[in-house]
């Protein structure tokens, strides 16, 4: 089961102002359109905007708009002096079809860079056996919290989860159920995503959780229902296995990636030794 988070960034540069650029283009071509010569014509330069916003525009509607709004550009010389299409020749209709069949073919192709982009992506920042998100990723998600600290004083809380006794799963009962077991973990898990809490598998069976404007104490309370819900599905799924769970929150000046991961796993570590979790 996928996370709903999604990659938002596909070449360096955020899709929503991607798309804006792409509609004031259009229009910016237009008006050099409108202000050239009548023997020079600009035509194929709305494609590249059009191709633009066809690449990185999250709605189909945004997608639509852009292709009726370039067609319309692309043709206004023939409608700027009141020539409607009914007295259009033969010669105009078809340079007509085919210049929206054109802008039509390649915003196509923009579309399908974009979902092959997003499935590159997607394949090198998951787990391919849980679907959740991976190291990789992780380390990315906790830089991206770090500079929230520096820029804009944000609270983020990260969590080290490791299965006890799943060893056990592996050696007496087999590889196979140990990764049912470690899928089945996953999906409970992602019952607790949410747009700021997101999950991770980092290896093995150790998972992460980093939750984004979550306090000490709202984490505490969310991994003690992880803890309780997971344990269950468990106990109910006949694995003899349960989670133990050490966490901490950052909200002053912040720690590189690998001391946080190393101070979350200690404590993990210790929740693991003492037999105690979050209530």
């Amino acid at each position: 089961m996928m996370q709903m988070n999604s990659i938002d960034s596909l070449f360096g540069i955020k899709p929503k102002l991607a798309v804006q650029l792409g509609f004031v283009s259009l229009f910016l071509i237009l008006m050099i359109d409108v202000l050239s010569p009548d023997d020079y014509r600009l035509v194929l330069l709305y494609l590249f905007p059009a191709a633009i916003i066809a690449l990185n525009a999250k709605s189909m509607k945004v997608v639509i708009a852009a292709l009726i709004i370039t067609t319309l550009f692309e043709n206004y010389f023939l409608l700027r002096d009141g020539y409607f299409p009914i007295y259009f020749t033969k010669i105009e209709v078809l340079n007509i079809l085919i210049r929206f069949l054109a802008t039509l073919l390649i915003m196509w192709l923009a579309r399908s860079l974009r979902r092959s982009q997003l499935r590159v992506n997607m394949l090198a920042n998951t787990d391919s056996l849980t679907g959740l998100w991976n190291r990789r990723w992780a380390r990315i998600v906790i830089e991206q919290a770090i500079a929230g600290l520096e820029g804009r004083s944000e609270i983020f809380s990260v969590a080290m989860i490791d299965v006890n006794d799943f060893k056990k799963i592996n050696d007496v009962r087999g590889h196979l159920v140990g990764d049912q077991v470690l899928t089945k973990i996953a999906h409970t898990l992602m019952k607790f995503s949410s747009e700021n809490v997101m999950f991770f598998r980092l290896g093995g069976d150790e998972f992460l959780i980093v939750a984004l404007k979550v306090n000490e104490q709202e984490v505490n309370r969310m991994c003690g229902d992880i803890v309780k819900t997971v344990n269950q599905t468990m106990h109910d799924s006949a694995y003899p296995v349960t989670l133990s769970i050490g966490m901490a929150t950052y909200s002053d000046t912040p720690r590189t990636v690998s001391e946080i991961l190393h101070e979350v796993d200690l404590e993990m570590y210790r929740h693991k030794t003492e037999g105690k979790n979050p209530q």
